[in-house]
């Protein structure tokens, strides 16, 4: 598999197979990663790969403290607006999730077990968890970015899947209490690993992108 045929299969998957990922595999993917570009080569992440029963334990209480409503209070703060164009993205992808699966806009039972499943990373048997020093600069957040995309092309060519997850770290204090993870990390993002269930609806459904105009300009090219 070449590069742009790993960037063109990468999607995020919404539904994993249980089953543990043996580890040497994980480590090749994490540790060929660490070859990322960062800024100045300063290598600000730190990662952390979680599975087992102690990623259940955090799954299950994910769930309990979801059911009682328990707001979200991750470290790093969320976004909740977005101009016009983003916003018809963002909601565009909701429907289209929702309509793979057969989920009416009005059936809130239904829509909760489905947040409830993004509690348990999607079925994902393993959780990566970036984070940060807790005084790093924005621009630190390129190179976050950089490492992530860089896993997840890794894990393609494993024949794994991947969706970066901002729900997986919506309770840091739990993934801090089953975890050695210091209080002075900030977790910035998740990532759900393992392997993907190609034909479950929720895998078939595939995100759009604009057009090439919509984000291009060439300037005296060629």
């Amino acid at each position: 598999m070449d590069v742009k045929e790993a960037v063109l299969a990468r999607r995020s998957i919404r539904a994993f197979n249980p089953e543990p990922v043996p580890r040497e595999v994980l480590e090749e993917i994490m540790e060929n990663a660490l070859w990322a570009p960062s800024w100045g080569n300063t290598q600000p992440w730190k990662l952390t790969l979680i599975g087992g029963e102690t990623l259940e334990k955090i799954k299950e209480e994910y769930v309990q403290m979801f059911g009682k409503g328990i707001p979200a209070n991750p470290d790093f703060s969320m976004p909740t607006e977005f101009n016009v164009i983003q916003k018809a993205r963002y909601q565009g992808l909701g429907k289209g999730l929702f309509l793979a699966l057969g989920i009416a806009r009005e059936d809130k039972e239904k829509r909760n077990a489905y947040y409830e499943e993004m509690m348990r990373c999607l079925g994902a048997p393993h959780l990566i968890c970036l984070h940060l020093d807790r005084e790093f600069h924005p621009y630190t957040l390129m190179d976050v970015g950089i490492i992530l995309q860089t896993i997840a092309l890794l894990a393609v060519e494993q024949g794994l899947g991947t969706c970066i997850l901002a729900q997986a770290i919506r309770y840091p204090g739990v993934v801090r209490k089953h975890s050695d993870i210091p209080d002075d990390q900030m977790l910035v993002m998740g990532m759900a690993i393992g392997r993907p269930i190609m034909d479950h609806p929720v895998n078939i459904f595939r995100s759009e992108r604009g057009k090439p105009e919509e984000f291009l300009n060439y300037v005296d090219v060629g």
